[in-house]
C-alpha cells in the first residue's frame, strides 16, 4: 500500500511532464501554464507539498498544503507506532494465556487479548485511512499547482521586502526606517 502511494506520488508529476513537452512547446511558450516557475513549482511541491504554491507568492495556500500533509502524516506513523506496540502485547498476551493453568487469570488475559485486538483493529483502519489522506492531498498539491494557482511574478518568497522597519548602514552610521501603509 506504501509503496504504491509513493509510487502515485512520484508517477503523477512526471507524466503530467512528459505530456506537457511531448506538446508543441513554441506555441505554448507564452502561457503561463508551461512557465519555467511553473515547471520549478511543480518539482518543490512534488517533493514538500505547499512548497511549490509558496513559491508561486500564495503563501497561505503553501502553509495549509504543508500543515496538513505533513499533520496527517504524523497521524500515520503514530497509528503505525500504535499498531506495531500492539501486536507486540498481543503476541506477549498469547504466550501468557497458554502459559497460565488458572482458568480466572486465563479469562482475565482473554478479556485484555480481546481488548488490544479491538486497538489493533483501530489503528488499522486509522493508518490506512490518514495514509490515503496524505496521499491525496498531496496528490491535491500537485494538481493545484499546475491547474490552479496563478504566478504571482517573481520576488521576495519570504516577504522580507515588504517589512515596515528598514535599517540601513552607511558611512556616517546606522539608519533606521519606518514606512507606514495608509
Amino acid at each position: 500500500m506504501i509503496k504504491r502511494t509513493l509510487t502515485l506520488i512520484a508517477l503523477i508529476p512526471t507524466l503530467l511532464l512528459a505530456q506537457l513537452k511531448s506538446q508543441n512547446v513554441e506555441s505554448l511558450k507564452n502561457d503561463e501554464f508551461i512557465s519555467k516557475r511553473k515547471l520549478t513549482a511543480l518539482a518543490y511541491s512534488t517533493f514538500i507539498p505547499g512548497a511549490g504554491q509558496f513559491y508561486l507568492g500564495h503563501k497561505i495556500k503553501g502553509t495549509f498544503f504543508t500543515l496538513t500533509t505533513f499533520g496527517s502524516l504524523v497521524v500515520t506513523i503514530v497509528s503505525q507506532n500504535n499498531l506495531v506496540g500492539g501486536n507486540e502485547r498481543l503476541e506477549n498476551l498469547e504466550i501468557q494465556y497458554i502459559s497460565t493453568m488458572n482458568w480466572e487469570k486465563a479469562e482475565q488475559i482473554w478479556q485484555e487479548m480481546l481488548r488490544v485486538k479491538s486497538d489493533i483493529d483501530k489503528d488499522y483502519k486509522r493508518r490506512n485511512l490518514f495514509l490515503g489522506i496524505t496521499a491525496g492531498i498531496w496528490v491535491a498539491n500537485i494538481i493545484d499547482v499546475l491547474l490552479f494557482t496563478s504566478d504571482k511574478g517573481a520576488g521576495d518568497i519570504f516577504g522580507l521586502n515588504d517589512s515596515p522597519i528598514e535599517i540601513e548602514s552607511g558611512n556616517k552610521g546606522i539608519m533606521l526606517t519606518a514606512k507606514f501603509k495608509f
